[in-house]
């Protein structure tokens, strides 16, 4: 009897699990039928906020239907980064040229603010030293990372450009400083000024660099040595 009996558990245990993964499976279709979130960690928000389910009942039971091929997961689409002849593209087209493009000239342009405007307190005082810090430690060294390495592909991905960006910042940063300091007077007017003029001129570069790249494919090309074949007559 008792073998019959923990069988019959078992059995209704298993219904129950089987009832319980066929309501989140409902429940997650109702969800991506109304909203269409983005993202995975999106779904399973929506769903245990809605329906009260805990997290991890609603990421077994996609696992299972992933594994089941019931439900297919894409890959985030990155923007293009393919180089383009035309120079209109790195203004107005969605691409990440355009995005870096404008990016740092609103980062330029509130640099430029800030430092002409004296914020001494309240919420713009800290404003300006995110921005500013932001400015003279990443974005300075990113204009001067892309005039360096102005095509984007595998080879020196976002991290390393990231890493690299960082360190050229720094070195600019102390090079700047030091000239300002036997030349000009170093002041924050001057060192802001000064890297804005930096940034822009290696944007400048950058994006003729880019244009060349996409019309030439190559950026400098070596001459190459006309061979001579001597013919020496018997």
């Amino acid at each position: 009897m008792s073998k019959e009996k923990k069988s019959k558990n078992n059995r209704k245990e298993e219904i129950d699990a089987a009832n319980r993964k066929e309501e989140i499976n409902n429940n997650i279709n109702s969800v991506l039928e109304e909203v269409k979130p983005k993202d995975v960690r999106s779904l399973i928000k929506l769903v245990e906020e809605k329906y009260e389910i805990p997290e991890e009942e609603i990421i077994s039971v996609i696992r299972e239907r992933e594994i089941n091929q019931e439900i297919t997961f894409q890959e985030p689409i990155p923007l293009p980064t393919e180089l383009s002849k035309k120079p209109r593209d790195y203004f107005i087209k969605n691409n990440y040229y355009t995005k870096e493009f404008w990016i740092s000239i609103g980062v330029i342009a509130l640099v430029l603010i800030f430092v002409l405007v004296d914020v001494v307190s309240g919420f713009f005082f800290y404003v300006r030293y995110a921005i500013v810090s932001f400015f003279m430690l990443v974005l300075t060294g990113w204009s001067l990372t892309s005039a360096i390495f102005p095509e984007i592909n595998d080879n020196f991905r976002f991290l390393e450009r990231g890493a690299t960006a960082i360190g050229l910042s720094l070195l600019v940063l102390i090079l700047d400083g030091l000239f300002l300091n036997y030349t000009f007077h170093f002041t924050p007017l001057s060192i802001g000024l000064s890297l804005i003029i930096i940034t822009l001129i290696c944007m400048i570069i950058t994006f003729v660099l880019r244009i060349k790249l996409a019309r030439d494919g190559f950026i400098f090309q070596r001459k190459k040595k006309k061979s001579t074949t001597e013919i020496k007559d018997d």
